[in-house]
């Protein structure tokens, strides 16, 4: 059992804004940071600030952490209300996937040329990396020349935010609309050792496989439990800020790893991409190792995050969560009226 008090210091590695704040009820919690996250998914499209490349890469990471905020509440929602919300989050992000996708096999073959160029012939993979440049312009281009395409994902969005605007932060009006969510721990309970027994599942699963999918699919669990960890990260900072910042590394890990199977898959397919058979096999070859090397790394900080059984996390958090209402009422008590 901890034993000293939260502080506080560790909080500035992460928005605030995206934390459930010192004293506020876990309702009005949720609903804020969800409903700042899907303005923020659309609004990226028109404030001019960077390319659609950006807008989409911002936009999709605001969307991950409405469904890992939905997913830790999961047990207070409606099944209808949940799978609702989920699958048109789900559906929206979609609508975008591609966009995304042309950059990360953009990045992926650079990463490639980065770590490995200067053992190589001069210009290798040039070539590559230009027509992927190029492709990676051309989706953006479609993209914009669509009337539909960017409208479809802002007025979805925009629909969520209403429809979010309108959930009772009342504990009590669940009698009546179906929607509340307490202030206890209980309320998260189920949705944070869900989330971390799926991800622990699915490492498991990716490792005994080793296909592409199995390490997207963990990817995805992790992603929730680091947004999650975000947002609970005031009940022991020192503790739960560490964790976050371990998932962190550890999906940006395994998007590497997801971005070069990607790559790897798009070649098998488009090989006029890369159509010097040599340079082609050769970046096979190099794209290979260094998937080996992010497994490797992956697997090392999986066994460290998931070491813990998930009924043992699940105590350790609802302690934090008991010392938080201790140091709420603590000030509470300090207060003098005069």
């Amino acid at each position: 059992m901890a034993t000293s008090p939260p502080g506080h210091q560790d909080l500035a590695a992460f928005d605030t804004s995206l934390q459930l704040g010192e004293s506020e009820p876990l309702g009005t919690g949720i609903k804020r940071v969800t409903m700042e996250q899907l303005e923020r998914a659309a609004g990226g499209f028109f404030d001019g600030q960077g390319s659609l490349g950006s807008a989409v890469h911002e936009s999709r990471k605001s969307i991950k952490r409405v469904r890992a905020l939905l997913r830790l509440v999961r047990g207070e929602l409606p099944d209808h209300i949940f799978e609702f919300e989920n699958n048109s989050l789900h559906d929206t992000a979609r609508l975008i996937a591609e966009i995304r996708a042309a950059r990360g096999v953009l990045e992926a073959a650079s990463s490639i040329q980065g770590l490995y160029g200067g053992l190589l012939a001069e210009g290798t993979f040039v070539d590559l990396i230009q027509r992927l440049s190029r492709r990676r312009d051309l989706t953006e281009l479609k993209a914009v020349e669509d009337p539909n395409l960017i409208g479809r994902v802002v007025r979805s969005l925009e629909r969520a935010y209403h429809r979010y605007g309108s959930w009772p932060t009342d504990p009590e009006a669940r009698e009546v609309y179906g929607l509340g969510i307490p202030d206890s721990f209980e309320a998260v309970d189920s949705g944070l050792s869900g989330t971390y027994r799926a991800g622990r599942q699915a490492m498991v699963t990716a490792y005994r496989r080793s296909a592409p999918g199995d390490f997207h699919q963990w990817r995805k669990r992790v992603k929730d439990m680091r947004h999650q960890m975000e947002f609970l990260a005031p009940l022991w900072p020192e503790v739960v800020v560490g964790t976050a910042m371990t998932l962190e590394r550890l999906g940006n890990i395994l998007g590497d790893d997801n971005d070069m199977a990607e790559l790897m898959n798009l070649l098998h397919h488009r090989p006029d991409l890369c159509p010097d058979p040599r340079e082609r096999s050769l970046f096979r070859a190099l794209a290979n190792q260094r998937r080996n090397e992010l497994q490797v790394a992956a697997e090392i900080l999986g066994r460290r995050v998931y070491a813990e059984k998930p009924g043992s996390l699940s105590a350790r958090f609802g302690e934090y969560w008991d010392t938080r209402l201790m140091a709420i009422r603590g000030s509470l008590d300090t207060i003098v009226v005069y």
